[in-house]
């Protein structure tokens, strides 16, 4: 029997140098246009804000300086010169007074106003913190600080009333106006707060940082070197042994001393001084108040220090170098 003839299979040509076939390449889609980037605007950095508030602090220092030396440059110099550090921390100590009632009543109105952003985990912490620095101010100053909070809620009244009149407008203008307003509502207390208190550094602008002493000298020494009212810019050499003022620096052997009339910057050697005694210059330094938590205990608030006239008139009667005297 004849076997039928086998068909040859076609031979692929699969030389070093031959190459699959390759799929014919599909058309790439067309880009879209590249969208324009917003311009980044750069914002204020921590370093920047702490720059910034370290030269607002030495330039409210050196404000406070040049009011206590009333508007003098040469006793400026005299005391910045003898106290640089003690003028931070005691003009923040003789403000307590406005600091106490500003944080307690400044975190409460922050806490409510902005209750939505903060975690519940604070809430003891931002209570505490009320609640310490209220009971801790004193009571007239606290009540100040509430109608400084009251002048603050009457203006958000008025800037929301005026937003909502501003609201149906279609006018460029007043559309630009109500959003600038908006900016500032629930920030009122913060520019009220703010005037509140630099009104009340200004009028308190010549009180120093430290506490009055009355003083008795075994010598003499110059207070004075001219009358303020009579005769100005003439020589007139002014001795006392007895006054009071405010010691600004002190060492073994000197202490500088303020003269809280005349502001004459004055070096004592310690071993002049017979005696001084802390005392209350009422014309300069703030007047106290029961804090309120002595207010709810019912108890009637008493300055441990006397006027600085009583006790100079106290010192007179004392001889230097015996004791005190009875007080009568």
């Amino acid at each position: 029997m004849v076997q039928p003839k086998k068909r040859s299979r076609p031979r692929l040509l699969t030389g070093p140098h031959s190459e699959p076939p390759r799929a014919p390449a599909e058309p790439e889609p067309p880009r879209a246009p590249a969208e324009a980037q917003p311009e980044q605007v750069s914002g204020i950095s921590s370093r920047e804000v702490f720059t910034v508030g370290s030269a607002l602090l030495i330039l409210l220092f050196l404000i406070k300086i040049y009011g206590v030396a009333r508007y003098s440059l040469t006793t400026t110099t005299a005391l910045l010169a003898a106290t640089p550090v003690q003028v931070a921390l005691g003009t923040v100590t003789i403000y307590a007074y406005y600091i106490l009632p500003a944080v307690a009543l400044g975190t409460a109105w922050f806490a409510v106003r902005f209750r939505s952003h903060i975690q519940p985990v604070l809430w003891p912490l931002l209570l505490i913190v009320v609640a310490v620095t209220a009971l801790a101010s004193p009571f007239k100053y606290l009540v100040q600080g509430f109608a400084v909070v009251l002048a603050a809620l009457c203006l958000e009244l008025f800037l929301r009333q005026y937003r909502r009149r501003l609201a149906g407008s279609t006018d460029e203008r007043l559309i630009r106006r109500r959003r600038a307003l908006g900016r500032w509502q629930g920030l009122s207390v913060v520019y009220v707060g703010a005037a509140a208190l630099a009104f009340q550094f200004l009028h308190s602008l010549n009180a120093p940082w430290v506490s009055a002493q009355a003083f008795l000298l075994t010598t003499p020494t110059v207070v004075s070197t001219q009358q303020m009212n009579v005769d100005y810019n003439r020589l007139h050499v002014a001795p006392e042994s007895r006054f009071y003022g405010y010691p600004i620096a002190e060492t073994e052997d000197w202490v500088t001393v303020l003269h809280a009339d005349t502001r004459y910057v004055m070096r004592i050697p310690q071993s002049a001084i017979d005696t001084r005694l802390t005392c209350h210059n009422e014309d300069d330094q703030l007047s106290g108040d029961a804090p309120l938590l002595e207010v709810l205990k019912g108890n009637p608030y008493n300055s441990p220090n006397l006027d600085c006239r009583k006790v100079v008139e106290y010192l007179g009667r004392k001889i230097p170098g015996q004791p005190l005297p009875p007080w009568d």
